[in-house]
């Protein structure tokens, strides 16, 4: 008995003589997804990179960076190994690019040579090996629609986190502890959650907001614009409540960038009023609620926080509403239709410029400004308030300090700093005003202090680099012009955010950078077929070498503190025989790390071998001999070993590097 299929075959027709075979009629999975799954995967990839990473705390923890960083190198070796990667389509401007961040990443592998603290300088090496390796791997990663998906991702993940943010205030029952809010009880009622840092998590959203609004201009779906636009108050009000004003800045740049490159500001213009209008009620609404603007913890607050939420979600919801009518309204032509010609808008925005600066002027901006910069530089200037009251305050809590300590550092070497990683130990040193402090507050200023010049040129040649490819692509680009200038303008929110904080340090917020400057510079339209694309020997080459580069310097870092900790949780558990071992581990793999030879030293003298203890102390001060707190438990051991005079010549160093201490001066 024939088969269906037979009957089929039989009864086709004839062309040409030949009788054609077709298979059942089905969905062919295999077809589909060789057309779905690659553009889907390249979607998921950043997206889950940004919030995984958001999720662990912004992954600041070094154990959790080079987690994250090894992966990712393992992904571009085989990527490269194995011809998956389109490398071909990397064009001039993405190999500047990544010749520049590649050479800023070699500069500080050299300046290990000349750092006082090789640990240090190894741990910042790593760092910036895993952000070459994600911006090399984002870079080949890109395709004809790279720019869509790739922006996409990282906005979907900067408004999923944004929102989670925002909802950690109106229900902290919800999620996790608070654990800043606890160690820094002064700061409690600002937003840190998930990066721990509000400052960052400000920026962070800064720089996913110019591509949400372009988004919700010129998504495909209807929906999508209007799902877009319902999440711009949102990320507002989460912004808002982190009290920040590097934030508000930060945004304010971003807006002015987009609605400077969008190639449709008429069109833009109704979605951002529409949206700010949003944001503005949903700010109105929270700074009548001051035990829910105060982040306390009673039942008044919790009250707050459920019509807080019935708020945001009324308002946002009718901004999606009027979003996708006026897409549908776009779409089908109703309305009146006003069009500007580029040379009559570029004259408009002049006008308005000079405008708003006689305006400025007449309201005696500039003797605001003057008044302003006087309180910034002022070390002992308070804020003006609590919370929104921060707003209006200029003081700059000691960055104008800390950068002029950043420009001593300098002084000392202008072409190569004092030593990646270092700064740290200059400002105890050095430092003008009271007060522990780890990073410079600006990544312009501690990268001049730590490698000089060269280091400083080369991050700022790269940064440059992106911004200018950005503004002429979004300007000239046949397609994604208006997904161009998003992510131009959030490029250009980060360039401000990286100027006035430790952005740099909060891996998730320069990888954000990174997956949108590849979207920026990357792909480039070729006529080469797929194969060809994947197949080009030399880029592979050199992706290969970058990966593997970068696989050894996240590594050994990575291995050194992984080990360092499971000895201090050995010590936690009693267990001084395996902590032991797993510190001298980590001196085996990091023979130059004051860590590991100061762990090893406190699990000796927690065994009774003082004298081992003594020496393992004494390695760490040689290995890093400007950290104060190397001398101090050197001066500890050698008390307690009974040798009084280097006791006190140990105290002595150590207090002459960080004489502004609290512990020296008590």
């Amino acid at each position: 008995m024939a088969s269906p299929f037979d009957i089929e075959r039989m009864s086709e027709r004839a062309d040409g003589g030949t009788l054609r075979a077709r298979a059942p009629q089905g969905v062919d999975l295999a077809a589909a997804w060789a057309r779905v799954g690659p553009p889907l995967v390249g979607w998921l990839l950043p997206f889950a990179l940004v919030v995984y990473l958001a999720l662990k705390g912004g992954a600041y923890d070094d154990v959790i960076r080079g987690q994250a960083g090894i992966a990712i190198t393992w992904v571009l070796l085989l990527g490269a190994l194995v011809g998956v990667l389109p490398v071909a389509r990397i064009g001039r401007s993405g190999w500047v690019a990544l010749a520049l961040v590649g050479a800023f990443a070699a500069w500080t592998a050299m300046g290990i040579a000349w750092s006082d603290s090789a640990g240090r300088s190894v741990t910042e090496l790593g760092r910036d090996a895993m952000f070459v390796a994600v911006f090399a791997l984002a870079l080949a990663a890109q395709g004809r629609e790279g720019v869509r998906r790739t922006v996409g991702a990282v906005t979907a993940a900067i408004g999923v986190v944004a929102l989670l943010a925002l909802l950690s205030r109106l229900h902290p029952s919800w999620f996790p502890p608070n654990d800043t809010a606890r160690f820094l009880s002064s700061e409690a009622s600002r937003l840190n959650y998930p990066l721990n840092y509000w400052n960052g998590l400000a920026a962070f959203i800064a720089i996913g907001l110019p591509a949400t609004l372009a988004f919700a201009t010129q998504a495909r779906l209807t929906v999508m614009r209007a799902l877009a636009a319902a999440a711009v108050p949102a990320m507002v009000l989460a912004a808002y409540y982190t009290f920040s004003r590097g934030g508000a800045l930060e945004i304010a740049v971003g807006v002015v960038v987009l609605l400077a490159l969008h190639p449709r500001r008429l069109s833009l213009l109704p979605t951002l009023l529409l949206t700010a209008g949003g944001s503005a009620i949903l700010i109105a609404a929270a700074r009548q609620r001051d035990a829910l603007d105060h982040a306390l913890n009673n039942p008044t607050a919790h009250g707050q926080g459920n019509d807080m939420l019935a708020v945001v979600l009324v308002v946002c919801a009718g901004v999606g509403l009027i979003q996708a009518a006026i897409a549908l309204a776009a779409r089908y032509e109703i309305g009146p239709r006003i069009r500007l010609s580029r040379r009559a808008g570029g004259g408009a925005i002049a006008v308005a410029a000079v405008v708003a600066i006689i305006v400025a002027v007449t309201a005696g901006v500039p003797g605001h400004l003057s008044d302003d910069w006087q309180q910034f530089k002022n070390p002992t200037g308070v804020e003006s308030g609590a919370n929104s009251e921060r707003f209006i305050s200029a003081s700059g809590n000691g960055r104008y300090q800390y950068w002029q300590s950043a420009v001593d550092a300098n002084s000392t070497n202008p072409v190569i700093g004092i030593g990646p990683g270092t700064w740290e130990y200059w400002w105890s040193e050095h430092g003008s005003i009271p007060g522990f402090v780890v990073n410079a507050h600006s990544l312009y200023f501690e990268t001049l202090g730590e490698v000089g010049i060269v280091g400083l040129a080369l991050l700022g040649g790269f940064l440059i680099w992106i911004l200018a490819v950005g503004v002429r692509r979004s300007l000239m680009a046949s397609r994604d012009r208006t997904l161009l200038a998003g992510a131009t303008a959030g490029a250009a929110a980060f360039a401000v955010a990286a100027g006035v904080d430790w952005v740099w340090q909060i891996a998730v917020i320069p990888i954000a950078f990174l997956l949108l400057a590849a979207a920026i510079v990357g792909s480039r339209p070729r006529s080469r077929s797929r194969g060809e694309h994947n197949r080009a020997l030399g880029p592979r080459i050199v992706l290969g070498c970058i990966a593997a580069a970068a696989l050894i310097a996240i590594a050994i870092p990575l291995a050194g503190v992984d080990a360092v900790r499971s000895s201090q949780a050995e010590v936690r558990s009693g267990d001084l025989d395996a902590a032991l071992a797993d510190a001298r581990t980590a001196r085996d793999v990091q023979p130059y790390s004051a860590t590991a030879s100061l762990q090893e030293a406190l699990v000796l003298e927690l065994k009774g071998d003082l004298t081992g203890a003594v020496a393992a102390a004494k390695d760490a001060t040689a290995q890093t001999s400007n950290d104060w707190r190397n001398w101090l438990v050197l001066s500890r051991l050698e008390a307690e070993n009974g040798n009084a005079r280097a006791a006190v010549a140990d105290y002595n160093r150590a207090k002459a590097l960080n004489p502004r201490s609290a512990v020296f001066n008590q």
